[in-house]
């Protein structure tokens, strides 16, 4: 019998901002419901994130009654319509790829931009996107949202070996994983190839490589130096690249609760 569970879900609802940890979250065609459907691009269209804006760490996102919640210091909350009104189109890019997304509305705009000081707009996934998984790793035409994979897991372990290693231990916000695992050992999750959390079963298909932005303070908001991804480079090298954390598909849909049991299939 396996002592292993589901001890953290968290939602990152737009890309690069701060999440926010829920009890329950539903499985959907993408990943978890509402997770990185929406995006701040610049006027090119192009995504920003916290390697040039660190300041993006500082908005917390959170599910709301009929929306999203956005806050951030020094700013009145801004509420975020699960659907935005109608709106033309855009294409928009990110570093794994490119599709249409709907603008939100000039007031959101204004918001993101007055607190980033920056020029950007927010951008909504509609349910009609076209955004798969790489073909490489996919199982069966999977769909994304604005990620490379539908889900990222982190084993408690494994964040408890690097911070025994670090002189500042460091949170879980730094590596932005969607599913935390209790009750396995450092870096157990490497192993696995296919897991079973409650009924729900997850295809391991591709390692996290880590970059900077694992140096950005999510309290702070700014970039800290070279920690953890130091410390990390030095026992977490693969074929040149500092690996943290797995990407996961899942064919499955329903929900997944704080406490599931997890099991190792394969």
């Amino acid at each position: 019998m396996s002592n292993m569970f589901l001890s953290h879900i968290r939602l990152y609802p737009i890309k690069g901002c701060a999440g926010t940890d829920v009890q329950e979250a539903r499985m959907d065609g993408r990943g978890l419901q509402y997770d990185r459907r929406w995006m701040l691009v610049n006027p090119q269209g192009s995504d920003i994130h916290q390697f040039d804006h660190p300041r993006l760490a500082n908005i917390v996102v959170s599910l709301a009654a009929d929306g999203l919640l956005a806050q951030a210091p020094g700013m009145s909350p801004l509420h975020i319509p699960l659907q935005p009104e109608h709106a033309t189109p855009l294409t928009v890019q990110w570093f794994q790829g490119s599709c249409e997304a709907i603008p939100v509305s000039d007031g959101a705009d204004i918001w993101f931009q007055d607190f980033l000081h920056a020029s950007c707009r927010l951008v909504f996934m509609p349910e009609d996107t076209q955004r798969f998984v790489d073909p490489e790793y996919a199982l069966n035409h999977d769909l994304a949202n604005f990620t490379s994979f539908p889900y990222h897991l982190i084993g408690e372990g494994s964040l408890e070996d690097l911070n025994q290693r670090l002189a500042i231990p460091v949170p879980l916000d730094r590596f932005r994983p969607n599913l935390v695992i209790a009750g396995a050992q450092p870096f157990a999750e490497d192993n696995w190839h296919v897991i079973q959390i409650h009924h729900h079963t997850f295809h391991i298909v591709k390692p996290c490589d880590r970059c900077a932005i694992t140096t950005v303070d999510p309290v702070k908001g700014i970039m800290t130096g070279k920690e953890p991804l130091q410390t990390l480079a030095r026992y977490r090298t693969f074929d040149k690249k500092v690996l943290f954390g797995q990407y996961l598909i899942s064919e499955d849909t329903g929900m997944l609760h704080i406490g599931d049991p997890v099991h190792i299939l394969t």
